[in-house]
């Protein structure tokens, strides 16, 4: 029973008494309570976002690959060229200012900006991004295969990239591919460009400056600088002074952990944040009528998907496999639960790709689901284990798929995990069942077609992929989907990755659910936010208040 207490002692009891037992996000509502009773505005220089950040492990751009990391190193470094979000076929040079293709169809010459520098004022030059890309491959960061499929080794990184002068860069792929695809790879986050003095000057062991970069240190050129990162808590950014191009009318950005959407919609109904990322159904329409808020939409490549893990006894077993993607009620999840914010798709590339196909045979139909089991000579009740990061939409998400794999006789336990842990589970592959999410990290389909179709074996980094991670192998959509990349027809790749899917689609382990229809929620003196198609590529240096 909870102790009595006056009006008084409210404060006494909360600071000393139920304080340690509640979650951060809990102790940020008492504190606005009972500290600050009266709504508190962000201050006009400042932007804070509410966002999960709690699988964030390192910020370093080269070795970065959660959400939260992405999304900081993107305002605070750059790339040699990005493309346009709201097109992205039309590829733009950033730090290199134009590029051309050798006859050869493999070397690739790029011209660097005369007037780029690096927050500390140190010139952006060719030898730069000629350290970056060789950091990048001979670390063997996680990220690394999006440049070294490409061929690019750590034996061989030196005469493949080179610097032949301050402002001229040649990189030499290891076969012909369609032109654009490297540019693509390029302008996605590993491509990031340090300043090589200044991580060389903070090299420790041998270790290229890993460890001064994982934390609060940045060596970028972008519009903002790494200033605080308090784990599971938040990241600070500061307005680069020495930015090169138009400084950022924000001075700071804060992205705050703020896991629960219906705290993040109170404290942007109060003023406390500007912007909301992870809003549900129902705080977006709560919000509808409020004319302090504003929603703004944008299109995003995001799949969510269940991966099973192959070396399991049953999850082998194409016919159950097949089973378990008939006991998902898509469609009842997009109408209830993610109203407004997924739609189905049950393929691996986003609408708006090339070679995307409206293809969704799959429905919740128990009986067919039992029969595929029986044809797989499965008896019984069959328990498996899927790992679930404890933030929305995961949790509503698993626990209406564990009620309908029950209809199959699918008795399916969900282990409830934050964000490091899942993301750990899932790369160890010790896990029976993955609930997740994957974002292209370039918007060519190779980006999916190589990480759900190649074994590493058949592409030529040899880096594993999805479908090794979840112990699958089919040697045919391999080859397949490597021809397709290489490729230079864009109508014949077309339709190569409509015929690729629809054959993946029966037989991969893979259980692809829906395409996020995102809605960002933030204060209506917010303007200028830029919503990037790609995975963490919102771009806030333009935004104002």
């Amino acid at each position: 029973m909870r102790p009595v207490v006056a009006i008084d002692d409210l404060n006494t009891y909360y600071f000393r008494e139920q304080m340690p037992t509640l979650s951060e996000t809990r102790r940020d509502i008492v504190l606005g309570l009972f500290v600050a009773p009266a709504p508190a505005k962000t201050p006009k220089n400042t932007l804070v976002i509410a966002e999960a950040i709690d699988d964030v492990i390192t910020l370093d751009p080269h070795d970065v690959g959660e959400i939260g990391g992405v999304l900081t190193t993107n305002q605070v470094y750059q790339t040699l060229c990005t493309y346009d979000t709201a097109n992205p076929e039309n590829i733009q040079g950033v730090l290199a200012e134009k590029w051309s293709l050798a006859d050869d169809g493999v070397t690739f010459t790029f011209t660097m900006r005369e007037n780029a520098v690096f927050a500390s004022g140190n010139p952006v030059t060719a030898r730069d991004a000629e350290y970056s890309l060789h950091r990048l491959v001979k670390l063997k960061s996680r990220s690394a295969p999006i440049i070294t499929q490409f061929g690019f080794t750590p034996e061989n990184i030196n005469e493949r990239i080179k610097a032949t002068d301050d402002r001229t860069l040649v990189i030499k792929v290891g076969e012909a591919y369609a032109p654009s695809f490297l540019l693509y790879c390029l302008s996605s986050y590993p491509g990031a460009i340090v300043d090589s003095k200044l991580v060389k000057d903070h090299e420790k062991d041998g270790d290229m400056g890993q460890a001064w970069l994982k934390a609060e240190n940045s060596a970028g050129s972008g519009p903002y600088v790494l200033s605080m990162w308090k784990p599971k808590e938040k990241i600070v950014l500061k307005r680069n002074e020495n930015y090169w191009g138009a400084k950022p009318a924000v001075e700071t950005v804060i992205l705050r952990h703020i896991a629960e959407s219906s705290t993040q919609r109170l404290m942007l109904e109060k003023g406390d944040i500007d912007i909301a990322n992870k809003l549900g159904p129902d705080e977006l329409e709560a919000m509808a009528g409020n004319a302090d808020i504003r929603i703004q939409q944008g299109l995003s490549g995001t799949i969510y998907y269940m991966g099973l893990n192959a070396r399991n006894e049953y999850l082998a077993k194409k016919e159950v496999r097949q089973a378990l993607k008939h006991l998902v009620d898509y469609q009842g999840i997009v109408e209830t639960i993610s109203r407004g914010t997924m739609e189905v798709h049950q393929t691996f590339l986003p609408r708006g790709f090339l070679g995307a196909v409206d293809a969704n045979p799959f429905a919740l139909d128990p009986a067919k689901a039992k029969s595929l089991l029986q044809q797989a000579g499965v008896a019984g009740e069959i328990e498996l284990g899927m790992v679930v990061w404890n933030v929305p939409p995961y949790v509503d998400f698993a626990q209406a798929i564990q009620a309908t794999f029950a209809q199959g006789g699918i008795k399916l336990n969900l282990e409830m995990v934050d964000g490091k842990q899942w993301l750990t589970r899932y790369r160890n592959h010790d896990l029976d069942i993955w609930l997740g999410l994957w974002g292209p990290d370039y918007p060519d389909p190779h980006s999916n077609a190589k990480a759900f179709s190649v074994n590493g074996a058949f592409s030529p980094d040899k880096n594993d992929t999805l479908a090794d991670r979840f112990g699958w192998t089919n040697e045919e959509l391999s080859v397949r989907a490597m021809a397709a990349v290489r490729e230079r027809d864009t109508a014949k790749r077309h339709q190569m990755y409509q015929e690729i899917q629809k054959d993946h689609q029966q037989s991969a382990p893979f259980v692809y659910c829906f395409q996020e229809k995102r809605a960002v929620a933030m204060r209506n003196n917010v303007t200028g936010l830029v919503m990037g198609a790609m995975f963490a590529d919102d771009r806030y240096w333009n935004t104002t208040k």
